[in-house]
């Protein structure tokens, strides 16, 4: 049924009642998806698998809002998942989720923070660009990642078994290119944090220490 075909009844109310819902799911308290991307198939086609029963991710909470950071700081992207109680009254209904990835930090990653000085700080809008044995990726800084979330403005790249790229390729918002072979005298190794300064140049380190409140 179409609320906007029958807007006077939805406007008191009758489509949120028990007995208009009855066992209708209106996509809420469904088992969240977690899909793992498989690659491509012979066709070209990416192929995904549904992983979230065999990972724990299967949540039945009402998940209003999804964002990613890596909270511990080891290197692994994870997934923090906003939950709405409805009109449940039950409050642990209520508490966010959090997906702690233990995996992803075994093989060998990329981050980047940047800071704007002739564009804005946060370098919203700046893409980067990783090259390495012919193949790219690309990761944009953005603002607003989803409805009421927002993923970490450090950009996170996976290397598998690669443990340096060749080119990394910096486009700010202002229309500055800056591209990168070299950390100093070094090649850019993998498992490593670099931060850029528009128009001033970069430097390497490692993550921050681990944070507080997250236990493996």
């Amino acid at each position: 049924m179409s609320a906007v075909a029958h807007i006077k009844e939805y406007k008191t109310g009758k489509f949120y009642q028990d007995e208009f819902r009855g066992d209708i799911s209106w996509n809420g308290y469904e088992h969240d998806v977690l899909l793992r991307n498989e690659g491509k198939d012979a066709n070209g086609t990416l192929r995904f698998t549904d992983v979230a029963m065999a990972t724990g991710a299967d949540d039945i909470k009402d998940g209003r809002g999804m964002a990613i950071a890596d909270f511990d700081n080891d290197g692994a992207l994870d997934i923090v998942i906003n939950n709405n109680p409805g009109d449940s009254g039950d409050a642990s209904k209520a508490r966010p989720s959090l997906l702690h990835n233990n995996i992803g930090a075994k093989r060998n990653w990329l981050a980047v923070e940047l800071e704007g000085t002739r564009s804005n700080r946060d370098a919203v809008g700046a893409t980067v660009m990783i090259e390495k044995g012919g193949e790219k990726q690309l990761r944009l800084v953005s603002a607003g990642s989803g409805f009421a979330s927002q993923n970490t403005e450090r950009l996170y790249f996976g290397l598998g078994d690669k443990t340096q790229v060749d080119v990394l390729t910096v486009r700010w918002p202002t229309g500055l290119l800056e591209r990168f072979e070299k950390v100093g005298d070094k090649t850019i190794g993998a498992r490593q944090l670099l931060r850029i300064k528009e128009g001033v140049g970069m430097v390497a380190s490692g993550l921050p220490a681990k944070r507080i409140g997250v236990k493996k």
